[in-house]
C-alpha cells in the first residue's frame, strides 16, 4: 500500500503536502489560495482517472476540500464531476475530515469505518470512542453502522437532533442547487448548440431533477391556493 500511496503522490505538487497516508492527505500550513485551488483540482482529477485506491482517494479530497473551509463556493459540484464521484459523498468526505483530522485516524479501521463515525458525532471524544471500539471489537462497516445508529436512535436528544439533520440537508440541497444553475448558465452556449438526440440524451439522464421541479412547482401552487383571498382584490 505504501507503494500505492507514493505512486499517486507522485501525480501531485509536493510542495502543498506534508503527510500522506491511506486514509488521509494533511497539508502544508498556510498554504495559498491558488496553491490549494491546485492541489485540490489535481486531486480530484487523480481520482477519476486512478484505477485504484478510491478510498483512500476520496479521503484525501475530502481533506483538500476542508482545509479550504468555506472557501471556494460551489467547488464540491465541480470536484464531484472532476473526480467522478456523488456530490453528496464528497460532502460527506469533507464533513469526516474536518471533524476527524489526520492524525486522529486509526490506521487498522478503514475510510468506510471513519465516515460512519464521522458522519454520525462532532465531539472529538465520541469519534475516538467509537473508533477505539471499532479498533478493539474489530467490528465491520455493518456491524459499526448498526451500533452507531442503534445509539443514535436511543439518546434523548435524537428526535431534536432528526428536525435539525433535516435543515442542514435542506440548506445543502439549496446550496447544491444553486451551483448546478450557475453552472447551467456559464454553459448555456453550449447546451443550446446541442442536437435533438442530445436533447433527448439530456432529459434522460435529468429525469430525477425534471421529477423534483415538478413536484416542487405542485406544492409551490398547492400553498398558492391554500391562501385565503383578500376580499378587496376583483
Amino acid at each position: 500500500m505504501q507503494t500505492e500511496i507514493e505512486h499517486l503522490l507522485a501525480s501531485l505538487p509536493a510542495a502543498g503536502i506534508s503527510r500522506a497516508t491511506r486514509l488521509g492527505l494533511a497539508l502544508a500550513p498556510q498554504l495559498e489560495n491558488e496553491a490549494w485551488r491546485h492541489l485540490v483540482s489535481c486531486v480530484a482529477g487523480l481520482t477519476r482517472t486512478a484505477t485504484g485506491a478510491r478510498q483512500t482517494l476520496t479521503a484525501w479530497l475530502g481533506d483538500a476540500l476542508a482545509y479550504g473551509g468555506g472557501r471556494g463556493r460551489g467547488l464540491i459540484a465541480e470536484c464531484a464531476e472532476a473526480a467522478g464521484l456523488d456530490a453528496g459523498t464528497l460532502r460527506n468526505a469533507k464533513m469526516v475530515c474536518s471533524r476527524i483530522p489526520v492524525s486522529c485516524r486509526h490506521d487498522t479501521l478503514s475510510w468506510s469505518h471513519h465516515c460512519e463515525v464521522g458522519l454520525a458525532f462532532s465531539e472529538p471524544a465520541e469519534i475516538e470512542r467509537w473508533l477505539a471500539l471499532a479498533e478493539r471489537e474489530r467490528l465491520s462497516t455493518s456491524a459499526l453502522r448498526s451500533r452507531v445508529r442503534m445509539h443514535v436512535a436511543t439518546r434523548p436528544e435524537a428526535a431534536p437532533r432528526r428536525s435539525a439533520d433535516a435543515s442542514v440537508a435542506a440548506f445543502r440541497l439549496m446550496r447544491e442547487l444553486r451551483a448546478v444553475g450557475r453552472s447551467l448558465a456559464r454553459e448555456r452556449p453550449v447546451w443550446r448548440q446541442w442536437s435533438p438526440s442530445a436533447a433527448q440524451l439530456a432529459l434522460a439522464e435529468l429525469r430525477s431533477i425534471t421529477a423534483f421541479v415538478d413536484e416542487v412547482r405542485a406544492r409551490a401552487l398547492a400553498a398558492s391556493a391554500s391562501r385565503p383571498r383578500d376580499p378587496s382584490v376583483n
